[in-house]
This record gives structure tokens, sequence and C-alpha cells, in this order.
């Protein structure tokens, strides 16, 4: 089982402040820490209050809409080979291990201590064991083992040209069934996948770095300035520039 720090942040939602329709390309962990409201997660509908935290499986679509003052929590996960986590809003225990966790990672990204991108992912698998651990899944059909497998190939890869052909060959696989495995499981494509993947990235940098937009673009894979930001502006729903403006906190040199 291999799991990845990808993204932590913390926010403040004002009193029916609503968060729209999106997704991310690796799991989600959402916690409330004061405050209540609702949560939609794909076609499920939650309450929450604090103490609760979010479980968002990659690519499901979810919004959220604070019925009150918020203090959120939320970090990524990417996981490779690992047994799927079940969505839902869930209770954390009295003794608030997952809050623990999460506060954590935060340490680790305030200090910056030496190796600290490596406990971040240390932390980030013991996140995902006591997820797992507390809401158990099984899942035993192949082709989902499959999916994973090709999922975690493109997580580590996403940034550079990845031959999806070659890729659905070398699981036994025509392109085109591939193709409907992996969007039927994921919810996307893989070609879109890929792309979810550097956009992620790419607002990371944005969020986190004082790169220029052209830098920026060639490091997350992308042909040209023009092609990120007309990708980028399409999926996200503003330029990169813009994107960089509205990001809290704000850019520090790493």
């Amino acid at each position: 089982m291999t799991v990845s720090f990808d993204f932590f942040y913390q926010a403040i939602r004002a009193k029916q402040e609503f968060i729209g329709p999106h997704y991310h390309p690796c799991y989600e962990i959402v916690y409330y820490v004061n405050g209540h409201g609702t949560t939609r997660i794909g076609q499920e509908e939650y309450s929450f209050s604090s103490g609760d935290y979010a479980i968002i499986a990659p690519c499901t679509v979810h919004e959220e809409r604070a019925t009150s003052q918020l203090n959120v929590m939320f970090s990524g996960l990417i996981s490779s080979d690992s047994p799927p986590l079940v969505e839902g809003v869930y209770r954390d225990a009295p003794s608030r291990p997952i809050l623990h966790l999460l506060h954590k990672l935060d340490f680790e990204l305030q200090n910056k201590r030496s190796m600290y991108k490596q406990m971040l992912n240390t932390i980030a698998s013991e996140l995902f064991i006591e997820l797992f651990r507390t809401h158990p899944s099984e899942e035993t059909d192949d082709r989902g083992d499959i999916i994973r497998y090709a999922q975690a190939y493109m997580d580590e890869y996403s940034l550079q040209r990845v031959d999806l052909q070659s890729l659905a060959a070398q699981y036994g696989y025509s392109y085109d069934r591939f193709r409907h495995l992996f969007k039927e499981k994921l919810g996307v494509s893989p070609t879109q996948y890929i792309l979810l993947r550097r956009l992620e990235r790419a607002k990371t940098l944005l969020h986190h770095s004082p790169l220029q937009v052209s830098i920026i673009a060639m490091e997350c894979g992308f042909s040209t300035d023009a092609q990120f930001c007309s990708l980028f502006k399409r999926e996200i729903g503003i330029t990169p520039g813009q994107y960089r403006m509205l990001a809290e906190p704000k850019i520090s040199n790493l």
C-alpha cells in the first residue's frame, strides 16, 4: 500500500456560504472543527457539526453549505494499491485521532523541518490507515485492482507523457475497454484524470510558489502556457492569474 500527501488547507466559512460542485483526483478529508452545515457527496446528502469529518473519494462531485460560521480543515491523500475508503460523513472518536493527525500535517507544513516532505507522506499513510480501520471496506473485483494499479501509475507520471494505449495493453485491454472501466470506476476518462492531476499540481504551485505561469505550465506537463491557461480556465472557471490572486494564504518563497 502506498499513500502520499497531496495538500492541506484551513478555511473559515461564513454562515450560509456555499461551495459549489467540484471534485479532486485524490481522496479529500474534510474536518469540521467548529460549526455545522450540510454537504452532498455524490448522490448522498449529509448534515455535519463540530467534530465530524467527511471522506470523499477521488473524482466524486461534492458541495457544501455552511449553516453557521465554519472552521474547516481539508487534506488530500493520494492512494496507490490500497483498499478503498468508504465515502460519507463520520464522527471523530472522543480522543480525536483524525483531528490529531491533521494537526500533525499542519505542524510539518508550518515548520518545514528537515525531511518534512517524507514526514508528510508518513502522516498521510497513518491517516489513511486510521480511516480504513475505522470504516473498513472490501473490494474483490480484479478489474478494480487493475484500475487502481493504472491510477497509481498515472499519479506518479501524470506530469510526463503517459502512453495510455500501452498502459491499457499492459493490463490486457483495448484502450476503449480500459477507458470504459476507468470511467466507470472513477467517473472520468484516463485523459481527463491526467489533466486533473496536472491542474491540481498547478494550483498548488500557484498557491504556494512565486513561479511564473509559463514555468508552472512547463513544470506541470503542458505544451504551452496558452494551452495551460485555456484548460485551467475551462476546468477551474478562472485564469491561473486570477486563481493566484484569490488564493490564501498569500504566496511566500519556499
